[in-house]
Formats: C-alpha cells, structure tokens, sequence
C-alpha cells in the first residue's frame, strides 16, 4: 500500500477523523469534525483528505447486533453518498460494531476525562480502532517478503 488512508467514524453529533502514514504503519488520530452543518463537514473532510494526501477512505457502518442494516448504518451510508459528491477517491465500508465501546474502556483504562470532555475524544479513539482493523487485516491479505526481495541488496 502506498499513501495515506483516512478513516471514518461518523456519528449524529461528530465525526471521528484518523490517518496513517504513507506506509500504512501508524494510527493517529486527525480530530473531530461537527457533523451539522452537513455542507460544514463535508467540506472540512474535503480539506482533511486534501491535506492527508489520503487514497482511501475508510468508514464505520454501524451493524445492528444480527450484522443487519438499521437506521444507524442507513444515515451512514446516506453521509458517505453526500461525501462522494465532493471527493474522487475509493471509499471502503468496515463493520464498527464495538468500536465506541472499546474507545470508551481505553479511555477509561487510562484515566480519561469526565464523560462530557471526552465525547469527541471517543470518536477519533473509534476512528483509529475502525483503521487499525482494516490496516491488519490487508497485512494479513499481503504475502509475506523475504529480507531476500530487498532490491535495495547488493550482493556482488
């Protein structure tokens, strides 16, 4: 994989942001973006993918527990069509299930804010989770390199 891949976490209030790096290596958290006004955020997602250089961009579908489709997913999807109107590149959908939970228990082992400091803090913990799964499962999908592929060797 070559360049960045942005990754989304899309909620009524806010969108958690995270990137990695060209290499696809590290997670960080990019920010949080308010989610109303729609035109607001798509067009700070627009600039956050510009900055990024980003390739792909990754979103959270909220799965109902069963995996199905529920009203929370449907307003995802509904956000990603408006933000395929402003951006050009592949979107992939990633199963979120989890996520927010896992992002709140990390915060809590860490000893996070209160509640209300951390809200916007959850989603782009939740951003980095959806990305990181993702990330690893390429890893898994790529074949493994010997050091013996290097074409940077020289062995004469």
């Amino acid at each position: 994989m070559n360049g960045r891949i942005i990754a989304l976490d899309v909620g009524e209030k806010r969108i958690g942001v995270a990137a990695c790096d060209p290499m696809g290596i590290v997670v960080r958290p990019v920010g949080v973006v308010q989610a109303e006004p729609r035109e607001r955020a798509l067009a700070e997602l627009q600039r956050i993918v510009h900055d990024e250089e980003a390739v792909t961009i990754v979103v959270g579908l909220p799965l109902t527990l069963r995996g199905e489709e529920g009203p929370q997913a449907k307003r995802v999807l509904d956000f990603v069509e408006s933000l395929k109107g402003v951006l050009t590149i592949p979107f992939v959908m990633r199963d979120e299930r989890y996520t927010s939970v896992e992002a709140q228990r990390i915060i809590d082992e860490r000893g996070g804010k209160r509640k209300k400091q951390r809200r916007g803090e959850v989603d782009e913990i939740a951003a980095t989770l959806i990305l990181q799964d993702y990330l690893n499962e390429l890893a898994l999908k790529r074949p493994a390199r010997s050091p013996l592929d290097d074409d940077d060797l020289d062995w004469q």
